[in-house]
């Protein structure tokens, strides 16, 4: 660099020093201040003086942290409370399958006055089910994934079901049966070994032949929905000890005359001479539900393999001995 720009550097240096200079005493009250040069553009009675010149605050003083007697505002010296956190959400127990514990049943509505009754208790496989529905009681068990269908004929509608698992936990479900009013149903129902059989003979049928609805040839519901006659419906599981089944025959009235019922309880090593005790069910023509309780003796042992025939028990018990 010649000595000139040097000289230039210097000197501009100098002058943007003496400028800064001017402007710090300036603005300090008390001291005098300089006056302008003579060769500045701004008269001198422009220039502001020191009494003009807006208070300037003094700044705080430092205080360290530690210092004792000073208040000092908590949000600069104390980290700020934070929300605690969420506490962590209980893990959902689930079923060897993946599926969520618990009870959960529903009902629906089907053909033939019928609800489809479906229990899920995913976290109770083999568990035994106590189903109740209009003064019937059902028992049966679930599978090995915690579920249980059945097909039940109604007894009344609305139709409430109450579901109890054998731990105690239960639940109610129902559900509606517009068509139950076409329909005449009967049922039997008992706990225990008892073998008791529903027999239906519509249009005069005799034993085994056509029109006789039993448990040997059970009808269905859509053949009764096509006017081909009654049928049976088998409930409950008789492997559980004790058992608690039931058996209901159903007829379209429009299509089937009222049969002629009757009640067979064969006579067996387990239940020879022993007391039994077993309910019959009616649907009114109001659509009621009617129980009523049958109490009674079977016969003694050396009566095994015959029948006890009990005639007329849906309108006023009449006993028979084959």
């Amino acid at each position: 660099m010649s000595r000139i720009g040097t000289a230039l550097r210097l000197g501009s240096v100098v002058a943007l020093a003496g400028l800064g200079y001017l402007g710090w005493q300036q603005s300090i009250p008390g001291l005098p201040a300089f006056a302008s040069s003579a060769a500045s553009p701004t008269p001198t009675s422009a220039a502001m003086s020191a009494a003009d010149a807006p208070p300037v605050q003094p700044a705080l003083p430092f205080v360290p942290d530690n210092a004792r007697g000073v208040n000092l505002p908590a949000q600069v010296y104390t980290a700020s409370a934070s929300a605690p956190p969420p506490p962590p959400e209980a893990e959902v127990p689930v079923s060897t399958f993946g599926l969520p514990c618990g009870l959960s049943v529903q009902s629906e509505a089907m053909p033939g006055a019928m609800v489809a009754l479906d229990v899920m208790a995913p976290c109770r496989p083999g568990m035994r089910v106590a189903v109740e529905h209009a003064g019937l009681t059902l028992a049966a068990v679930t599978d090995r994934a915690g579920l249980l269908t059945m097909d039940i004929p109604a007894l009344e509608t609305p139709a409430f079901f109450t579901v109890r698992l054998a731990d105690g936990e239960e639940a109610v479900t129902v559900a509606g049966l517009p068509d139950l009013i076409d329909f005449g149903r009967v049922a039997v129902s008992w706990q225990g070994a008892a073998e008791i059989e529903l027999h239906a003979f519509e249009q005069g049928a005799g034993f085994g032949a056509p029109g006789h609805v039993w448990q040997g040839a059970p009808g269905s519901a859509a053949g009764a929905a096509i006017g081909a006659g009654g049928f049976l419906t088998r409930l409950g599981d008789a492997s559980l000890a004790p058992a608690q089944l039931a058996q209901v025959y159903s007829h379209p009235l429009a299509t089937v005359p009222a049969p002629r019922l009757s009640v067979d309880i064969p006579v067996t090593d387990a239940t020879c001479s022993r007391p039994l005790s077993a309910h019959s069910h009616r649907v009114t023509p109001e659509g009621r539900a009617e129980a009523r309780r049958i109490t009674l003796t079977m016969p003694g042992c050396d009566a095994v393999g015959e029948y006890l025939v009990l005639q007329n028990l849906f309108d006023g018990p009449r006993l028979a001995r084959n």
